[in-house]
């Protein structure tokens, strides 16, 4: 008796040592993005900058300079980058068309240009009689007809409520379509496992860092560190991307921009042996990270390699440990635009948890 209560002791020592080593040595997966497309739909067309943009010829001829203004808007790398194209479409079309990513529909409950009637015929009654309390509405649809699909809707009680709801709300709208198109970046660059977390753990943070990065620098004297991804076949075509951090003492909250611009100075000479490229530079007030604090973005150059791209590094300060924080994100992509790259890298950087 006793001899089998001790071998089945030992089994069940041996079962427990297993499951811990399958549950160790299983990848850790970061699925913050898993839920975003609707797999059982069809797939979806178009790029992700493209934006199909609906609106009777009333409303276009008010707001065309407004809707180009905002989801047009540029950002300055080493040269003007627009975050989105906009394409203004025929509501004839949208039996082609509803397959695309990004749809905006610009239209009222009362006119009768096509658009309008085709949101009339659409909108739900109930949703229509609070566009009468109202006068004006904004309605997201996700995944609509296939499964990775943004569609704003932006309807207004008449012609002159809608063309003011959109003025009023042209960075809200701005703000959806961002929102989906770095969240998609974020689910491809997830697609694979993450590095493990206990590679953080002499550190003071942590962050989901896929494992198709590696080591570039970890200069500990300098509480700095930096992971690369870097395609297995180099070529022009295919980004280089950095994702670096660095922190320091500061007892009480003195960062502002130039402390930005400065330490990401140093740091480019030190670690990179880089420059910034004054002429393109940009600082602003930014939350990243659940941190209000500041974002520095424009073109680095390396003369000694014949090298340049485009970088971003924000700055906040963690009151909890008295510590400042520069999180750098960089690109060198010579034949490609940076920006999408930098939203990528943005998305991935913006996991950091200072513990």
């Amino acid at each position: 008796m006793k001899h089998f209560v001790y071998i089945t002791l030992m089994l069940l020592i041996m079962l427990l040592l297993l499951s811990c080593k399958s549950s160790h040595d299983t990848p850790a997966h970061y699925d913050a993005f898993d839920d975003l497309f609707d797999h059982s739909k069809p797939i979806a067309f178009g790029e992700d900058e493209d934006i199909y943009v609906f609106c009777g010829q009333e409303v276009r001829t008010q707001l065309e300079p407004i809707i180009l203004a905002s989801l047009e808007r540029e950002v300055a790398l080493v040269y003007n980058e627009k975050f989105f194209k906009v394409i203004f479409s025929d509501i004839k079309e949208m039996d082609r068309l509803m397959r695309f990513k990004n749809l905006l529909f610009i239209g009222t409950i009362e006119e009768g240009d096509p658009v309008s009637r085709y949101l009339q015929k659409a909108l739900d009654p109930k949703l229509q009689a609070r566009i009468q309390q109202s006068t004006g509405e904004i309605f997201l649809n996700k995944n609509r007809f296939v499964k990775d699909q943004l569609i704003v809707q932006v309807i207004g009680l008449n012609n002159e409520k809608v063309t003011d709801l959109f003025t009023l709300s042209a960075n809200r709208v701005f703000d959806l379509f961002l929102d989906r198109y770095t969240k998609r970046l974020a689910y491809q660059a997830y697609q694979t496992n993450i590095i493990e977390p206990d590679f953080f753990d002499l550190y003071p943070f942590s962050l989901k860092i896929p494992n198709n990065y590696r080591l570039y620098a970890n200069d500990k004297n300098n509480r700095f560190l930096s992971l690369l991804y870097r395609p297995r076949i180099q070529s022009t075509k295919h980004p280089d991307k950095f994702i670096s951090v660095y922190y320091e003492p500061m007892e009480q909250n003195t960062l502002d921009e130039k402390w930005l611009t400065d330490t990401r100075t140093q740091i480019g000479k030190v670690q990179f042996g880089d420059s910034l490229n004054v002429q393109t530079l940009r600082t602003e007030s930014f939350n990243f990270a659940g941190y209000q604090g500041f974002r520095l973005s424009g073109a680095w150059i390396n003369l000694e390699k014949f090298a340049g791209g485009a970088f971003q590094s924000y700055a906040f300060w963690d009151e909890k440990t008295k510590q400042a924080y520069l999180v750098d994100t960089m690109t060198f992509f010579p034949e490609g635009d940076k920006l999408p790259v930098l939203m990528e890298l943005f998305m991935i950087a913006s996991t950091i948890k200072v513990k």
